[in-house]
């Protein structure tokens, strides 16, 4: 049995058909109208940047308005953003500017028009700017010079550890801030150095930790760890009395262990290290105690072996 459409599935298909004619004009006519181009008048907020570590910028945002030509479609670039983000950056890195007073500079309108054109992807022939010198504020920071502060957390393989005292270049810096913020520095901080398991030395460049609203023309510091092999050694050597008359003690000689590069093992004897007496209130003790009047610095002593000695007073 045939069925014919009825009028109501007619009609809805002759509607179906008329928006789909309707949507690709209305795209073909979009498409159209947004390659066009465009002369209109635009708000954006320069950002200055990379002001000198002596000087701070106190205004975050300075109003810049443009008029630009441009197509529809580079247009959406702008408008699809929140006025927050309509921002272009002006870094005074490597930009030469005019000083006008003590804290007033200029610039000229060409950086400004080569940023607006890079934010809108546009020729930099299609921005026109009202003024040809732009005025911004610098103010001078206070100084203050303070130690570089090395901060590590490393592990030696068995044997090894640091060789003398790291070293930081420079040692210290000179810093930039306001005096509230900087008068109670004394230091600051490199950012930590991890490292495990280490048999090698050290060398790296390693960033400043800086405070919130303090600068430094230096952000960065050379590191020199030296790293050595160590081992245990042992030496025997006698006691030294001070020179004090008619004492005998026993035993008169004491053995000293020590830790020691193996760098610097040869060099040391008997008479890199004195040891001596503890002569205070001795004549109220039973055993003398000893102690380490003279080491190298570049050893560490684990133990004295006997670290007390009996002792007899003649006449």
């Amino acid at each position: 049995m045939n069925m014919k459409p009825t009028d109501n599935s007619s009609n809805i298909n002759r509607f179906g058909g008329f928006l789909i004619f309707f949507s690709i004009a209305a795209f073909a006519w979009l498409m159209m109208k947004l390659s066009d181009d465009y002369t209109i008048n635009l708000k954006f907020n320069a950002k200055f940047s990379d002001a000198p570590a002596s000087r701070i910028i106190p205004q975050k945002d300075y109003p810049i308005d443009a008029t630009v030509t441009a197509s529809g479609f580079k247009l959406l670039r702008y408008y699809f953003r929140p006025s927050n983000s309509r921002k272009i950056n002006i870094s005074l890195k490597d930009l030469k500017y005019n000083i006008l007073s003590d804290n007033r500079y200029s610039i000229g309108n060409a950086l400004i028009k080569e940023s607006i054109a890079d934010f809108l992807e546009i020729s930099i022939y299609n921005v026109e700017l009202p003024q040809t010198d732009y005025i911004f504020t610098m103010n001078k920071l206070a100084s203050k010079r303070v130690k570089v502060n090395l901060q590590t957390d490393i592990s030696f393989k068995s044997q090894y550890n640091f060789y003398g005292e790291p070293s930081v270049s420079p040692d210290s810096i000179t810093i930039y801030g306001s005096y509230n913020e900087i008068k109670d520095l004394e230091s600051i901080n490199t950012k930590k150095i991890f490292k495990k398991n280490v048999v090698d030395d050290i060398n790296e460049s390693v960033d400043l930790k800086f405070e919130d609203e303090t600068y430094a023309d230096i952000k960065k510091v050379e590191v020199n760890i030296r790293v050595e092999k160590f081992t245990e050694a042992e030496i025997t050597l006698p006691i030294n009395t001070l020179g004090v008359n008619n004492l005998i003690i026993f035993p008169d000689k004491v053995k000293v262990k020590y830790i020691v590069a193996l760098n610097d093992y040869p060099n040391i004897s008997t008479m890199s290290f004195n040891i001596e007496i503890d002569t205070t209130d001795f004549k109220t003790l039973e055993l003398l105690p000893l102690k380490p009047a003279v080491y190298p610095n570049n050893t560490s002593i684990i133990g004295i072996y006997p670290d007390k000695v009996e002792y007899l007073i003649t006449k």
